[in-house]
């Protein structure tokens, strides 16, 4: 019997006739490439979608109008403490801009502040402004907002105020500590309401803002924590 493995033997191959062992290795090192270079390719693509801001349109989504939040039950026996919030809706060229109406912004907080209910907590709209900003605004926004706060006339020292704006970058929204003020993205990985809800929590939790307010719901969200209710229940609005 001959030894088949020897070197330049050649096998039968029952299609292509004689096939060089030396070129099967070939055809082995070329798909490896080809793999290889696919991957690299996928790699690419994934970036260049990153940085085009085409990601939220895949990953991230609007809430719907016809999203709701139930009714929960009230975990505190206590008199209602009423938060009141100014809302901006800020516009600007897409992806940055929000494209929220007057009505969607109402609705969102009124959504959020039933997932407060546990609390005894009701969020109140006291004003919606929209203010348009340029993209090098958009930027001051994102790298520096404490001076982006600092050039809104409206800004009000004595409530929440809630910036709603087109993304923020990957996150569903932020709580700026010490400048009593949020930011909730139009395009998020979870309801909008409860994205809103959760940042007016670590408004709560912050210790920068010594107002009666923000004592009473720093207690508040202790208490719920201790009941073990505060992420599950209070921050998402899940039983």
């Amino acid at each position: 019997m001959f030894q088949e493995h020897l070197n330049g033997i050649k096998t039968q191959d029952d299609d292509h006739g004689l096939i060089e062992s030396d070129d099967i290795e070939k055809v082995e090192s070329s798909t490896l490439s080809r793999i290889l270079q696919g991957a690299v390719a996928l790699v690419v693509i994934i970036g260049l979608i990153y940085i085009s801001g085409a990601y939220q349109y895949l990953f991230y989504k609007r809430t719907p109008p016809s999203a709701k939040q139930a009714p929960v039950e009230s975990r505190i026996d206590a008199e209602t403490l009423i938060v009141p919030l100014t809302i901006f809706i800020v516009t600007a060229k897409e992806p940055y801009g929000s494209i929220r109406s007057k009505e969607n912004a109402i609705n969102l907080v009124e959504n959020a502040s039933r997932i407060w209910d546990q609390a005894g907590i009701s969020l109140v709209t006291k004003s919606i402004y929209e203010i348009e900003k340029g993209d090098k605004e958009i930027e001051v926004f994102y790298d520096t907002p404490y001076l982006f706060f600092q050039d809104i006339g409206e800004f009000d020292e004595t409530s929440i105020n809630a910036f709603l704006i087109g993304n923020l970058r990957g996150i569903n929204g932020i709580a700026f500590g010490g400048a009593r003020s949020i930011a909730v993205a139009d395009y998020t990985t979870v309801y909008d309401f409860r994205a809103f809800a959760h940042e007016v929590g670590y408004q709560g939790r912050g210790a920068s803002l010594c107002t009666e307010e923000q004592m009473v719901l720093t207690y508040r969200l202790w208490k719920l924590s201790e009941l073990g209710f505060q992420r599950r229940s209070l921050i998402w609005g899940v039983e």
